[in-house]
């Protein structure tokens, strides 16, 4: 158990740039464009007939914040499996104690671990940070627009606390939702190292188009692989639409949207791409063991 923590920490202190120091830097121009905001403050009177209030403005941009920020960790971590199942293959030291290799299946599951706890956990605390800021932004509009008043302090720690609790299940799921593709990047990374990013699209592709041909048959949707990953791709949950949740205003109910999320998602789809992901990662390090080290 130690040795998996201090291969973690390794992962940590190697890519703290993408997810600690980057973050930190788009906070603080967050910061300074929201304080901005707030000095040169000039909201069109107009929009209060579309604002419900200034707490419900608060809401929308914080769950905005938390998309981008989603975004923002799903890419980071596509190009950490690209380069770190490969970017240490010449040994399996653990951190600077050169005596104690460690073995590749162990390795690979010390950065599958990191990429599903020590680097959301940074951007989640990003996003908290994110809706303490988005705070500003929304005191201008109550102070701007003549009838509104800036949102209440404890109405706002609600809606913070709220959407905090949502975005931080949302993360959780949509993580073990798409371990399968990020196993399938890390594999190509031991296979064909930077290649692995354009061959993690071409190589469905190519497949896709070969079973049109095959078949004969050129459908719409590409065909019943592409149209599968297409389908697997899209994370949602049945019955809950959150565009459809920021477009009405409607306040945010954490453990309404979260018992929806639960009782809307596929679990037999994620528990077979979790059950996959342990596979490829199995194949990367057997391969890495085989052919790497050899």
């Amino acid at each position: 158990m130690r040795a998996m923590i201090a291969l973690v920490k390794r992962e940590y202190i190697e890519h703290r740039g993408a997810f600690v120091f980057g973050p930190a830097i788009l906070l603080g121009l967050m910061l300074f464009a929201s304080l901005y905001s707030t000095w040169s403050a000039s909201v069109h009177t107009g929009i209060a007939d579309e604002l419900p209030g200034s707490l419900r403005f608060y809401e929308a941009a914080f769950s905005i914040i938390v998309a981008g920020w989603w975004a923002y960790l799903l890419v980071m971590l596509f190009f950490y499996f690209a380069d770190a199942f490969s970017s240490d293959s010449r040994n399996n030291s653990m951190l600077f104690w050169k005596s104690m290799p460690q073995t590749d299946f162990k390795i690979f599951g010390s950065k599958m671990a990191a990429a599903f706890t020590v680097f959301p956990a940074a951007i989640l605390l990003a996003v908290a940070i994110s809706g303490i800021i988005a705070y500003l932004p929304a005191l201008s509009v109550g102070a701007a627009i003549p009838g509104y008043a800036p949102p209440g302090f404890l109405d706002t720690l609600g809606a913070w606390a709220n959407i905090m609790t949502t975005a931080i299940v949302f993360f959780a799921l949509g993580l073990l939702w798409y371990a399968p593709f990020f196993a399938w990047v890390g594999l190509l990374s031991v296979l064909f190292r930077r290649w692995a990013i354009p061959l993690a699209f071409l190589i469905p592709v190519a497949l896709g188009l070969a079973e049109n041909l095959v078949t004969r048959r050129w459908s719409r949707d590409g065909g019943a692989l592409l149209s599968y990953l297409g389908e697997r791709m899209n994370f949602r949950f049945d019955g809950l639409d959150f565009e459809v949740v920021w477009i009405l205003g409607e306040p945010w109910n954490a453990p309404e949207l979260i018992g929806r999320m639960v009782l809307g998602l596929d679990w037999i789809s994620l528990a077979g791409g979790l059950a996959i992901a342990v596979i490829l990662v199995w194949l990367a390090s057997e391969y890495r063991r085989r052919w790497v080290l050899a």
